[in-house]
C-alpha cells in the first residue's frame, strides 16, 4: 500500500512538471562582470537536457518560426535577482542573444562583454531599454563532468612564425 501511493505521488509529481515547462539544465560556465560604477553581475551558462523552443519573426517572410535551442543562461543581477533565459535568434552580427520566457528580459552574450536589456512595453513592436553592459571581471572554476560527446583536440607541435619575404 505504501509503495503504491509513493509511486502515485512520484508520478504527479513528475507529471505536474512536466506539464509546468520544468527543464532541468548543467551549469558549465559561470563569468563575472562589471559596469563602470563596480555593479557586477554573474552569468551561468548552461546546457539544457531537452530543446527549448521560442519564437521568432522571419525578417524575409514576415512569418512567425520557431527557433530551438539546449543554450541557456541563468544571471543574477545587482540586486540579487535572477533571470533565466534562452538561446534566440539574433540578427545582430555579434555575439549569442538569449531570451526569457515572455520576452521580458534579453541578454546579449559577447565573449568579454555582456549586455541585459529589458523590455520597455508591449509587442508589436517589442522596444528594450539597454540596463546593463559590462566586461568580465572573473571567471570561476566550475567542476564539470566530461560528456561522452566531448572530444579531446590534440596538438600537433608548436606553430611557428615564419615572416612572408620582403615585397621587391
Amino acid at each position: 500500500m505504501l509503495t503504491s501511493s509513493v509511486f502515485r505521488l512520484k508520478s504527479s509529481l513528475a507529471l505536474a512538471l512536466l506539464l509546468s515547462g520544468c527543464q532541468s539544465y548543467t551549469i558549465v560556465q559561470q563569468n563575472y562582470f562589471s559596469d563602470d560604477d563596480g555593479n557586477v553581475v554573474r552569468v551561468d551558462y548552461g546546457r539544457s537536457d531537452s530543446d527549448h523552443v521560442n519564437t521568432f519573426i522571419s525578417p524575409a517572410t514576415g512569418k512567425e518560426m520557431d527557433f530551438r535551442s539546449k543554450l541557456m543562461v541563468k544571471v543574477t543581477l545587482p540586486d540579487g535577482d535572477t533571470i533565466k533565459a534562452w538561446q534566440c535568434m539574433n540578427f545582430l552580427s555579434r555575439g549569442t542573444m538569449y531570451e526569457s520566457d515572455g520576452g521580458e528580459w534579453k541578454v546579449l552574450a559577447n565573449g568579454f562583454s555582456t549586455v541585459i536589456y529589458h523590455r520597455t512595453g508591449e509587442p508589436p513592436p517589442r522596444e528594450y531599454l539597454e540596463v546593463y553592459r559590462g566586461v568580465i571581471c572573473e571567471t570561476s572554476d566550475l567542476k564539470v563532468e566530461k560528456n561522452e560527446k566531448w572530444r579531446d583536440i590534440t596538438h600537433r607541435g608548436a606553430r611557428e612564425y615564419k615572416r612572408p619575404a620582403p615585397v621587391k
